[in-house]
Parts: structure tokens; sequence; C-alpha cells
């Protein structure tokens, strides 16, 4: 099969084969096959950094054939990649990979059973090898433990992260210990190295950032790693937290994204195409690299397709058949493009279109696009003839009209290269708020809870007449599997839940640390409503209310220590959790004095909110919010919704 030289870019080939047996009978086979077309870059560690590149790909061990793989990167020019240390070792040594080196996890011998009791004790409450994530090993031996493993790396690899992201955990306390113990060890071993948490990025007094902060976690420290998925596109917020992290340590720090990306589900609610995720990708490096992000290193290499509807499943750039993705291909292009060049600013063609100006090579390059409209724009080139190159890297050599070009925009990137200085002069760093217009905040939900004797609690809700009630529901789940109501009501002892749940199968086999990860209620209640000041504080509580578990028994319990998922008993509630014919249900009475300094009567408020947890056929997590409220975002006390107690 001769293809000739094809041109930069993405192609899709349909392979049929044909055969005849020796009886005469044909078979034939029909196979997609894909493969990609790339300018190669040979750069050194020492010439990549030497030219300021960021671009890369955060490994995944699944691959089939790793040294091609590692090949492939390498000559891509994604040579940032993300990986423990041992790992770092097998794919960095003789190749030109730089690993952002994540420091985690530890053998089982160093496990600290003087602090958290037996292995096996442990296990049996957080989950099998939870302890290597959540808990503290022995100091003096972790620390001849690491310095160990951190020998085998080569010299030429000195960035390191600490953990992946440990705020659903570690505690801010106990991951500020291990951060010193790692920082005294790397600057022992690697000195002039980098080295940083992974964060998760928030500003709230009352966020896990500041709350490492505050206990040292960044003492010493030069990084920080962060994984912004839902935000890479959003400028506004790196600056921000570039800004607020620099007041809060007193000095500058800059910032790795050692995740990021989009994924290609196939099936089910999630879906999404392989082209809708290389757009996403292209268009959060563009902005990553503009903020100045020291390394882009999106999640990741490869994929496991086990389930066609769960999206963790697609984040891949190649095939777990080795062919690759258009992610790979648009990652790649916009390497090319950019990656060592000088970001000069965004030029204005009004609300909706991004356009972002970049100098490489001696060459100014505008990238556009649109976030999913289509667009025509009008672009004032200043020469006679531009390169307009798709976001595959398929480039036309276009003659302009007087300097001008008309083209169509979408969410695809689409570059045009050789413009005048004249032409990117106005560019600036400015980020316009009517670039991308938001909907204004909304106003926030107030729902009314009435005063309601007990009721029976045998999951029939005869007994909730007047309560308030709430459709619980996500629009991409088949009502019949997972919906229903929920109830909220109060007397001056209790504050009355209720979940009357659709479901095709009732099930829970989590510990304790991870119930919401089956059929569940979690509910969080505040008693400091506030407008700002999002992350938890003292009077911001989280419960979960299971029919069933790991342990065989429904569950009523407070979390503790949100961030090692340690959970108490509620001792005094009341409750049924359990089946009902159609699915499951729980009528909860919960004490009042679980909410210390709340005084319950007509008149007083709360901010409360639920979310039912629903696991589905395939065992998967789908989450149910009440449909008044939206989605709701758990981590922000000051969004809930407001509760008034009334007669």
């Amino acid at each position: 099969l001769s293809l000739g030289r094809p041109g930069r870019g993405y192609y899709e080939m349909t392979v049929r084969v044909q055969t005849k047996g020796a009886d005469g009978q044909g078979a034939e086979s029909v196979e997609k096959v894909t493969f990609g077309v790339m300018e190669q870059v040979e750069l050194s560690v020492a010439e990549f950094l030497a030219q300021d590149r960021r671009f890369g790909l955060k490994w995944w061990g699944g691959v089939t054939d790793k040294p091609e793989a590692i090949d492939m990167m390498c000559k891509l020019g994604l040579q940032w990649t993300r990986a423990i240390v041992r790992e770092s070792v097998q794919i960095v040594t003789n190749s030109t990979l730089i690993s952002t080196v994540k420091i985690e996890r530890f053998p089982k011998e160093l496990f600290d059973e003087a602090r958290y009791g037996t292995l096996a004790e442990y296990e049996a409450k957080f989950g099998r090898g939870s302890w290597t994530l959540k808990t503290l090993p022995r100091e003096a031996e972790y620390k001849q433990w690491l310095a160990e493993d951190l020998a085998m790396l080569p010299a030429n690899q000195t960035v390191f992260e600490i953990w992946n992201e440990p705020w659903d955990k570690m505690s801010p306390e106990d991951f500020s210990t291990i951060s010193k113990w790692i920082r005294e060890v790397v600057a022992k071993e690697r000195p002039g190295a980098r080295l940083g948490p992974n964060l998760r990025g928030d500003m709230s007094d009352y966020g896990y950032d500041a709350k490492v902060i505050d206990a040292g976690g960044m003492e010493g420290m030069d990084i920080v790693c962060l994984h912004p998925y839902g935000v890479s596109e959003d400028r506004a917020f790196l600056r921000a937290y570039k800004k607020w992290i620099a007041e809060k340590t007193g000095r500058e720090i800059d910032i790795y994204i050692t995740e990021y990306g989009s994924h290609s589900c196939p099936a089910g609610p999630a879906k999404r195409t392989e082209l809708d995720q290389a757009g996403n990708v292209a268009r959060q490096s563009l902005s990553l690299y503009a903020e100045d992000a020291k390394a882009l290193v999106p999640h990741w290499l490869g994929q496991s397709e086990n389930n066609p509807t769960y999206h963790e499943d697609w984040y891949g750039y190649i095939r777990k058949n080795q062919q690759p993705k258009p992610v790979l291909i648009a990652h790649a292009n916009a390497a090319r493009m950019i990656d060592g060049g000088k970001y000069l600013g965004d030029l204005w063609y009004g609300p909706g279109i991004g356009a972002m100006a970049y100098r490489k090579d001696g060459e100014n390059r505008l990238a556009l696009f649109t976030r999913g409209e289509s667009l025509k724009v009008v672009v004032d080139t200043g020469v006679a003839e531009v390169a307009v190159t798709d976001m595959f890297g398929r480039e036309k050599r276009r003659a302009t009209d007087n300097g001008k070009i008309e083209l169509s925009l979408d969410a695809y990137v689409t570059y045009v290269c050789g413009l005048s200085d004249a032409a990117v002069a106005g560019a600036t760093s400015e980020l316009r708020a009517d670039r991308w217009p938001k909907p204004e905040k909304p106003v926030r939900n107030v729902r009314v809870a009435r005063r309601m004797k007990m009721p029976a609690l045998d999951g029939k809700f005869d007994d909730w007449k007047g309560a308030t009630e709430l459709y619980m529901q996500n629009p991409k789940v088949n009502g019949d599997d997972a919906s229903g109501l929920a109830y909220l009501a109060w007397d001056a002892d209790h504050l009355y839940i209720g979940v009357n749940m659709r479901d095709n199968e009732m099930f829970n086999k989590q510990p304790r640390a991870k119930l919401y990860r089956d059929d569940s209620v979690e509910l969080f209640v505040s008693t400091e409503v506030r407008e700002e000041n999002p992350g938890y504080g003292p009077l911001d509580h989280q419960f979960f209310l299971t029919p069933t578990s790991g342990e065989g028994i429904p569950i009523v319990a407070k979390l503790m220590d949100r961030e090692a998922g340690i959970l108490k008993d509620v001792a005094d509630a009341k409750f049924f959790l359990g089946k009902t014919p159609q699915g499951w249900a729980g009528e909860i009475a919960l004490p009042w004095s679980e909410f210390p300094g709340f005084k319950p009567e007509a008149g007083a408020q709360l901010a409360l909110e639920l979310r039912v947890n629903d696991s589905d056929t395939s065992h998967e997590r789908w989450k149910l919010d009440p449909l008044d409220a939206g989605y709701v975002l758990v981590e922000n006390p000051a969004s809930w919704s407001v509760l008034k107690l009334e007669d």
C-alpha cells in the first residue's frame, strides 16, 4: 500500500481485506486505521530546556510498546512528562524525556503501626493499599529509602512534584509534614533542584492550599504543580492564583501543569468526540502557555478503553491498539507552532473569538478559535500572503486582499502564520471580560423547611406531608435507573432528611472512606451562611447516609477528616435506610447537637445541599443533584442553597 508523501496532519483510513479459503469460501474484515504526519524534533534535554520548551505528555505505563512510545514523544517534542520516581528512572534513562518526578507512596515495610495500628486494621477501615497515599511513614527509614530512590535518577532530572492530589488523601498538616521531609532529602541529594507540592488551586482562607501554607508545607519550595482541568482556559484564574500564592508565601512561585486535558468517551452520558477532545486540549495548551506555565503535561499517553461509558478510560493520546488519536497530532502541532516561542498578547475581533499572538522562529503567528460557535472573522495580516494552518498542521498558502483575509472559525484552532509586525502590534496581555462573557452570578437558591413531628422512619413517606420536596436527578442518567425525591423538615430536636430513590439495584461495597463511590447520600450543612470564602471552615459539615456498605450495614456518619476520609457514626441519629420496591430509601432524624452553636427556631437559617450518588449497572458513579440547585459545588459552602426554618 503506497501512501506517497502525505502532508502534515491526522489521517484515517478504512482497510478492507478479503480472503478466500481452499474451500472457495470468502471472508472479509474491515478496520479503521489511523496515523499522523508531523515534523520530528531532535533535541537533547539540555537543548530542550535551553530553548525554554514547555510541551509534554503524561506517561501511562499501560502502553504495549514502551520504547516506541518514548521515542514518539521525544521526536514530537513532547518531552516533559510525569511519573513516580522508579517509573521515571525507567523512561528517562537513555531518552530525552524530562520528568516532573512525582514523589509519592512508600513500601509497606515503612508503614507506621505505632501511629495507625496494624496494616490489616487500617486497610479494613480505609481500603486496600490506601495507607501508601494517606499516611505518614516512619520518618528516618522513609528519608533513607527516598534518598536511595533518587540516586537512581539521571543527573539531568531536576524537577520534583510532591504527591498527587493530596487534598482527598491527607490532612494539610500531615501533607505539610511529609513535604518537609521530602524537601530535606531532595535538597541533600539534588542540590539546586526545583521542588513543590501538587496543590488544589483554591484561594479560600478555608481551602486546602491556604492550610498547607499555614502549616509550613510551602517552606523552601519554589514551584507549585496544578491540575486545572475545569479552568485550563480560564486565564484570569491562573493569574489570580499566581498572585495569591506569591502574596501568601512572600515570593514568586512558578507553576507547572502536571495534569489537564479532555477525554473522548464514546458512549453514555459523558459521550464526547475525539475531535472535541483534540480541540479542547489545543485551546487549553495555548492558554496555559500564554500564562507562563513552565511545563504542560496533559493526562495522558494511553487509555484502557475498559468501559465505553466511563470517561476516565478515554483520556489517552494513543489508542489501545497503539494508533494515534486526533488529540496527539493537535497537541504536537500546537507545540510546533508556539513551543519555545514568545506569547505577544491577544488581539480583539469581538466577543466569542480567541485570538492569541505568538512569535516563533522569527515569524508572527496568530491562533484563532471560538468555544463552539461558527463565526467569521477578517484578519488584517499586513502582508500579501500568509500560511493558514488547521489544528492538525495541514497548511495552505493564502493570498490576501490588500492584506486582509476572511476566515471561518470554530472550536478547532486555526493558525495564521507570517503576519507583519504591525498586524500584531496591538496585541495585549489584558484579559477582556467581554471576550468570553460569563453569565451573571445566579441568585442564591433559597428553600423553606417546615416544622414537622418525627416520621415513623419506615421507608414509606406517608407522614412527610408538608415537608420540602426536592427532585433529585442527573439529566444524563435515565430516570428509571436513578432519580427520586428528597425531603427536608425539622423540629426542635432534629433535622429531618428523606430520600426516596428509584434504582435498578441498591449497591454499595465500599469501605467508609469511599462510600460516595456507590449508592449513597451526601449531606452538606453550614451554619455559617456566607456569600464569599469557599472551602470548609469550622462550621461547615458533611455527612454520609448509605443504605448499605462494604460492612453490609447502613451508615449514618459525619466526616471528621475530609482529606483522610475519617468518619464517625452519628450516635443519636434515628433512621431507616434500606431497600424499597422501587429501589432504596432513607429517612434520617439528625440531632441538632451535630451543629454546635446553632439554635433551631423559626427564622433561623443555614446553608444545605444534598447529593445522591448512584452506582450504575457497570458500577460507575453518577451524581444526582437537586433540580432547583443545578450542579452542587460541594467544595463551596458559600454557594449552597439557603434553608430557612419556618413553623
